[in-house]
C-alpha cells in the first residue's frame, strides 16, 4: 500500500513539473511578442484583435482554439458563414464572397434571388449580379455581362436636331454656323454649307467665322485662332507687370523664366530674357519645360520625354534581380564566381552562398520566407505588408486614396467597398459606385451661349441661345432653374433650363466682372465674387436683399462654392499672395485653407460625399485635392498638355470635369489618379465655368430659417458649423441697413445715427454749466428719485389688489388656440417710417401670423 501511495505521489511530481514546464515554454514563446499581440502556441505573433475573430491566422490555428474562444454568435444584422463567422446581412449575396467558406455566395441561394420592383433582371441568369437599378437601362454603358440592358435602345434625333455622320446629336442652329459641333473627326455639320457674308456691324475671322465689330482689341480671342486680337494698339499694364508681345495681355513679372509659357507667343521664357530656363526649385525636361523638383523621380514621367524618371536610384526586383547598390544584375549571375557587380557584393565570403537559410525556423519570417543564391528575405501575403524585415501587418487599403469610390472597410487581409444611399456598386467593378437615380449631364458657359451635355449618349443642346458674355454658371436642380453671369453687359440673370429664352434680370448694377457664382439651394440665396470690386456679395434668388460679405483683405476672388447643409463656402484667391480661403455663408469665421505653392487657382469646386475640395492651378498645370480644412493635400494630375489654362472644374462619381482655354475643350480625368485623360466636347470658343447636373450634386437638407424666416426682418443666412453646439442661422442686414441689438432687427443707417446725440454736443452742453447750477441740479434728481420711488410703490400696491382679486375667479377659453399677432411678437415693420429707406426696406419678410408665414416664404422663393 505505502509503495502504491509512493508511486501516485512520484506521478503527480513529475505532471506538476510538466505542467510548470509546458507553462514555462509557453510564457517564453510569449515573450517574444508584444504586450499588443497574441503567442501562437508554435511562436507566432498576431494582434490580439485578430484572436477569436473566426479567421484562423495563426498557421496551427491556435488563436481559434475552442477552450480560449467562447462560441461565436452573429447578430440579427449578419450572416453567419459556414465556419461561423459573421458578416453583414448586406455583403450576402453580393457577387463579392466575404466568407472565407465562399458561402455568403453559393449559388443555391443566390441565383433564385428575385430582383425589386425598381430593378431590371439581366437576361443570363449567369451575370455576376442579375439585377441592376431601373435607371442604368439604356445608359450607354452596359451592366449586365450579356449587355441585356443595352437591347433595344435604339436613339434617334429630334426634328430640331441634326444628327452628325457620328450619330451624336445637335442643334440645328448650329448646322453651318462655323464651329464643328460634331465632335472630332467629324465635320459633317459644316459640310455643304453657303458661303457667308457678315452684317456691316460684324467682322470675319480667318476661318470665316463673323463676330462683332466692338469685339476686336477687347483682350479677348473671339475668333478660333485669336486673329481678332492681333496687331491692336499697346495696352498699358502696371509697373510689376509685363507686356507680352503684340501689345495686349499683362503678366506678372515674377512669372517671367519660371519656366511656363504665359504669354501667347512665349515670349516670357525666351533667351532674351532667361539665361537659366528654371527657377532653382524646378526641373528642366529635355524640352525645356520645367516641373517641380520634388516630382523628379516619383515614379511617373510628368516630362513629354519622361527625362525626370532617368538616372534615378535603381528598384530591383527582389526575386529575379540582386542589387549591387548603384545597379542590378540578374539573380541567375549571384554566387556563380564572377565579379558581376563590380564590387564583389554577389560573391559573398561568408558561406552564405548555397545556404537555403529558410529551413531553419522559416527563415526567422513571420509568413513566407524566399531563399536566393546569396541570401534570404521575407514576404508577406496579399494585403499585408512586412515590418521589421521579418514580421507581417495588415494592409489599411482604406487609406489609398481612391481603392473605393465612397466608404472603405478595412478587413483582414483584404478590404471592401460599399456606397452611401442612393448609388450602388458597378457589377463590372465592385469598387465603383454609380448614381442610382437620374442621368448626369454637363451644363457649361460657352460665352455667346449656354449649351447642356448628356453623359450617357452623345446628345449636346442648348439652353440659352446668343449670350454676350455668359461666364459663370450655376443652377437649383429641385426648381429648374439656372443662374449665369455676362462680363459683357455685367448682368447676373436667371432662366427655366427647358425654357432658356424666358430669362430674368436678378442683378443689374454695380456687378462689373463676376468670373465666380454659386447657388445656395437650401436657404435660396445667390453668392458671387467681384473681381473689380475684390468683394464677395449674396443676394436671394430676386436679387433684392443684396448685401456685401465680404471686401477687406480679397486682392483677386475668382471661383466659389457653398455648401449650404453645413453653412460653409470656399473660394479661391488668385491675387499676389494666391489662396484658398473658407469662411461661414454669413460672412463669419473666415480661415485660409491653402496658402503654400499656389499661384492662380482658377477653377474649384466641392466633393461633397468625399468632403474634398478640387481646385485647379493655371500657372502649376495641375489639379489638387485635399479636405475641408486644407489638410491631406495632394497632386491629382499634373500636365502641361491637358491642363496648359483651366477655368472651371466640377466633380460627379469617380470623374472630373474641367475646362481648359488655350484647349478650348472640356476634357475628364479620374478623380483620384488623374488616369484615362480625354477631352469629352470642344467648344471652339473660349469654355467657361462647367458644373455636373444631377440631383445628388445639391443634396437635401434642412433650411433653419423656415417658416418664420429665423425671426429675421430681412436676411437669414446659415452659420458654419465648427461644433455641434453651434448657432445654426445668422440674421444678417442688406447694404444701407444696420442690424439691431437685438440680433433680429434692421434699420436704415441714417435713421439710427439721426437717433443719438452726437458726443460732442453732449459735451459741450455740461461745460457751460456753473457750480451753483450743477449743485441745484443734483438736489432736483434727489427729489425727482423719491417722488419716483413713492409713485412705483403706489403702481405696486395697486397691481397686488388687482390680482389678488382675480386669483379667486375662474377662468374659461372658448378658443385655446393663442393666434400670436405681430404686435405680441415683436414683429413691427421698421422700414415703414418714411421714404428715405433702401428699395427693399419694405419687402421683409415680417409676418402677421403663424399660418401667413408658412406660405409667404415659399412664394419669396418659387417666385421667378
Amino acid at each position: 500500500m505505502e509503495h502504491m501511495r509512493t508511486l501516485f505521489l512520484t506521478a503527480l511530481s513529475v505532471l506538476l513539473l510538466l505542467v510548470v514546464w509546458v507553462g514555462e515554454v509557453r510564457s517564453t514563446e510569449a515573450s517574444r511578442c508584444s504586450m499588443t499581440a497574441f503567442a501562437c502556441t508554435n511562436g507566432d505573433c498576431i494582434p490580439k484583435s485578430w484572436k477569436c475573430d473566426g479567421s484562423k491566422d495563426c498557421s496551427d490555428g491556435s488563436d481559434e482554439d475552442q477552450d480560449i474562444c467562447p462560441e461565436r454568435i452573429c447578430k440579427q444584422t449578419e450572416f453567419r458563414c459556414g465556419d461561423g463567422k459573421c458578416i453583414p446581412h448586406r455583403w450576402q449575396c453580393d457577387a463579392e464572397p466575404d466568407c472565407d467558406d465562399h458561402s455568403d455566395e453559393d449559388p443555391q441561394h443566390c441565383d433564385h434571388l428575385e430582383c425589386k420592383a425598381d430593378e431590371f433582371t439581366c437576361h443570363n441568369r449567369g451575370n455576376k449580379s442579375n439585377c441592376i437599378p431601373l435607371n442604368w437601362v439604356c445608359d450607354g454603358s452596359p451592366d449586365c455581362d450579356d449587355r441585356s440592358d443595352e437591347f433595344s435602345c435604339n436613339a434617334t434625333c429630334t426634328s430640331e436636331q441634326f444628327t452628325c455622320v457620328s450619330g451624336k446629336c445637335i442643334s440645328k442652329r448650329w448646322q453651318c454656323d462655323g464651329d464643328n459641333d460634331c465632335g472630332e473627326g467629324d465635320m459633317s455639320d459644316e459640310m455643304d454649307c453657303p458661303n457667308k457674308t457678315c452684317s456691316l456691324s460684324e467682322i470675319q475671322c480667318d476661318d470665316g467665322m463673323c463676330i462683332k465689330r466692338e469685339w476686336r482689341c477687347d483682350g479677348e480671342d473671339d475668333c478660333i485662332n485669336g486673329t481678332d486680337e492681333h496687331n491692336c494698339p499697346n495696352n498699358t499694364c502696371r509697373a510689376d507687370e509685363y507686356i507680352c508681345a503684340g501689345g495686349f495681355q499683362c503678366i506678372r513679372r515674377d512669372w517671367l523664366c519660371d519656366g511656363d509659357m504665359d504669354c501667347p507667343q512665349g515670349d516670357d521664357e525666351n533667351e532674351d530674357h532667361c539665361p537659366h530656363p528654371c527657377p532653382k526649385s524646378a526641373f528642366m525636361c529635355g524640352d525645356q519645360s520645367c516641373i517641380p523638383v520634388e516630382l523628379r523621380c516619383n515614379g511617373f514621367p510628368e516630362c513629354t520625354d519622361e527625362s525626370d524618371e532617368k538616372d534615378c536610384d535603381p528598384v530591383c526586383n527582389e526575386e529575379s534581380e540582386f542589387n549591387c547598390g548603384d545597379h542590378c544584375i540578374p539573380m541567375e549571375l549571384v554566387c556563380n564566381g564572377n565579379d558581376d557587380c563590380g564590387n564583389r557584393a554577389d560573391e559573398p565570403d561568408d558561406g552564405s552562398c548555397g545556404k537555403d537559410e529558410c529551413l531553419e525556423n522559416n527563415g526567422g519570417c513571420a509568413q513566407i520566407c524566399i531563399d536566393t543564391p546569396a541570401h534570404h528575405f521575407c514576404k508577406c501575403k496579399k494585403g499585408y505588408m512586412l515590418v521589421n524585415g521579418t514580421q507581417c501587418e495588415d494592409i489599411d487599403e482604406c487609406k489609398e486614396p481612391g481603392i473605393c469610390s465612397q466608404l472603405c472597410v478595412n478587413l483582414k487581409g483584404t478590404f471592401k467597398c460599399e456606397c452611401v444611399g442612393g448609388y450602388s456598386r458597378d457589377p463590372h467593378n465592385l469598387r465603383h459606385c454609380k448614381a442610382m437615380e437620374g442621368h448626369a449631364s454637363l451644363l457649361f458657359a460657352h460665352f455667346t451661349d449656354i449649351r447642356k451635355i448628356s453623359l450617357d449618349h452623345q446628345e449636346i443642346t442648348a439652353i440659352v441661345n446668343e449670350t454676350l458674355g455668359s461666364t459663370a454658371l450655376d443652377f437649383v436642380f429641385k426648381t429648374g432653374m439656372i443662374f449665369w453671369t455676362d462680363v459683357r453687359d455685367k448682368c447676373i440673370y436667371k432662366a427655366p433650363i427647358d425654357e432658356g429664352n424666358k430669362k430674368v434680370v436678378v442683378v443689374d448694377h454695380d456687378v462689373t466682372t463676376v468670373d465666380g457664382l454659386a447657388v445656395d439651394w437650401l436657404y435660396n440665396h445667390i453668392y458671387w465674387t467681384n473681381t473689380d470690386k475684390d468683394t464677395i456679395e449674396v443676394a436671394d434668388f430676386n436679387g433684392d436683399m443684396r448685401k456685401t460679405l465680404i471686401q477687406d483683405r480679397l486682392d483677386e476672388p475668382r471661383a466659389i462654392a457653398v455648401y449650404p447643409s453645413e453653412g460653409w463656402m470656399f473660394w479661391t484667391d488668385w491675387g499676389q499672395e494666391a489662396m484658398i480661403e473658407r469662411g461661414g455663408m454669413d460672412g463669419k469665421q473666415r480661415q485660409p485653407i491653402v496658402t503654400q505653392d499656389i499661384r492662380w487657382p482658377n477653377a474649384l469646386t466641392l466633393d461633397l460625399v468625399l468632403r474634398k475640395v478640387y481646385w485647379s492651378d493655371s500657372k502649376f498645370h495641375s489639379i489638387y485635392t485635399c479636405n475641408f480644412d486644407g489638410s491631406g493635400r495632394r497632386v491629382v494630375l499634373h500636365s502641361a498638355e491637358y491642363l496648359p489654362h483651366p477655368f472651371s472644374i466640377t466633380v460627379f462619381e469617380d470623374t472630373m470635369y474641367w475646362t481648359d482655354w488655350r484647349r478650348e475643350a472640356i476634357l475628364r480625368a479620374n478623380k483620384f489618379s488623374g488616369k484615362n485623360v480625354e477631352v469629352i466636347a470642344h467648344s471652339h470658343a473660349t469654355p467657361m465655368t462647367v458644373h455636373v447636373y444631377h440631383s445628388y450634386r445639391q443634396p437635401n437638407g434642412t433650411n433653419r430659417c423656415t417658416p418664420l424666416n429665423g425671426l429675421c426682418t430681412h436676411l437669414c443666412l446659415p452659420a458654419p458649423q465648427t461644433s455641434p453646439s453651434a448657432s445654426k442661422i445668422t440674421c444678417a442686414c442688406p447694404d444701407g441697413l444696420m442690424l439691431m441689438s437685438d440680433g433680429l432687427t434692421c434699420e436704415s443707417e441714417d435713421e439710427v445715427r439721426s437717433t443719438m446725440v452726437p458726443e460732442s454736443e453732449a459735451s459741450d452742453v455740461s461745460g457751460t454749466r456753473t457750480d451753483g447750477e450743477d449743485g441745484n441740479v443734483a438736489v432736483a434728481a434727489i427729489l425727482a428719485a423719491i417722488g419716483v420711488l413713492c409713485v412705483a410703490s403706489a403702481m405696486a400696491y395697486m397691481i397686488y389688489r388687482y390680482f389678488r382679486k382675480r386669483s379667486v375667479q375662474s377662468m374659461n377659453f372658448d378658443n385655446p388656440v393663442y393666434k400670436k399677432t405681430t404686435t405680441e411678437d415683436g414683429f413691427h415693420l421698421a422700414g415703414q417710417r418714411g421714404s428715405g429707406q433702401p428699395p427693399y426696406q419694405h419687402r421683409q419678410y415680417g409676418i402677421s401670423s403663424p399660418e401667413d408665414g408658412l406660405c409667404e416664404p415659399m412664394v419669396n422663393t418659387l417666385k421667378f
